[in-house]
């Protein structure tokens, strides 16, 4: 199999794949190659390839990073199939292990209250950083585009903001900008007023900040404008992001158990959240106000309705709980 997997990079995927993709190929095959890489193609069966996947799901990895595994090893071993090398596609008679609640840390979408109490959580603790978190919330942007942004894509005139790239982690090495995710991910969004005024700010207190530090601000080359940086000017990537989310959150409900410890009471804790939270709460604040979905689509950049109209479908679902509980004093 680490033979055939080699052959298959080299003469069906090179030439039509991303870097980033080459490289996201590498990293999911070590869980495949140390299972089966030494058999023979011929010689793996669906109980081989389940047993892998069972076997992430046991080592806590999400649905979704396991999903990512097995359409790798469906396509290795469907260009098998094509080559006349093994008659059946073991890949296709294996099923994906059944989700865990866990995973919903990846795809809820944050209440109002629970919004609003971690941006001003967010402000107070973490000030340097809290214009990223007010930008994914009011755009639907995707971390990684949040992190790209350089300061020509943004139209204060205008009030808009062009999302032209993505921030890219080749191989662990530095981090740079790639190109957009899709077509449809070129986009531009209309940027708030408030938003426009918090970025002004924070684009002046960064100027401030680039002069007091001199030779110690230290950008990576071809990202010395990004809007948002580390404190030393260094481009953020999604999983430092992600601890500054947890972090706030620690925070916030460290003074929650507090409170209610005075008052008596149990705490009402704030569950964890991903960076992508905030793109799935702000689709759902816009759809939860009447903005039809295909405009929703044009500002997230979903490069198909059906994804838009996925999250539409819940919306309308917990609105028509809502709803109906107008009624309920009647009976």
């Amino acid at each position: 199999v680490d033979a055939w997997y080699q052959t298959w990079v080299k003469e069906y995927r090179e030439n039509i794949v991303r870097e980033s993709t080459l490289v996201s190929y590498k990293h999911y095959y070590q869980h495949i190659g140390k299972t089966i890489g030494k058999m023979k193609v011929q010689a793996v069966y669906p109980e081989h390839i389940q047993r892998i996947l069972n076997k992430m799901r046991s080592e806590g990895y999400s649905a979704g990073y396991i999903g990512k595994v097995r359409a790798l090893m469906n396509l290795i071993f469907k260009q098998a199939l094509l080559n006349g090398i093994i008659i059946v596609n073991p890949v296709e008679r294996t099923t994906l292990p059944k989700k865990a609640s866990t995973d919903n840390i990846h795809k809820r979408a944050l209440t109002e209250h629970e919004q609003r109490m971690f941006l001003e959580y967010a402000e107070r603790e973490m000030p340097f950083y809290a214009d990223i978190f007010f930008m994914g919330f009011s755009t639907g942007m995707r971390i990684g585009e949040i992190t790209a942004l350089e300061w020509s894509d943004i139209d204060f005139k205008n009030m808009e903001i062009h999302v032209n790239g993505t921030m890219v982690n080749i191989a662990g090495q530095k981090l740079h900008k790639g190109p957009a995710k899709t077509a449809k991910s070129r986009r531009i969004i209309p940027m708030l007023p408030e938003i426009g005024r918090r970025v002004k700010k924070h684009k002046v207190e960064q100027a401030k900040l680039r002069m007091k530090l001199g030779d110690k601000w230290e950008p990576e080359e071809d990202l010395q404008n990004l809007v948002f940086t580390s404190p030393f000017g260094k481009p953020l990537w999604r999983t430092y992001v992600s601890k500054i989310i947890r972090t706030v959150i620690d925070r916030m409900n460290e003074e929650e158990e507090k409170a209610a410890e005075k008052e008596h009471r149990e705490p009402a804790r704030m569950d964890y959240f991903c960076p992508h939270a905030m793109r799935h709460t702000f689709a759902t604040r816009a759809l939860e106000r009447g903005i039809p979905p295909k405009v929703v689509q044009s500002y997230l950049g979903h490069s198909t309705i059906d994804v838009t109209m996925n999250i539409y479908t819940h919306v309308t679902a917990e609105l028509e709980k809502e709803e109906i509980k107008k009624i309920a004093n009647q009976f």
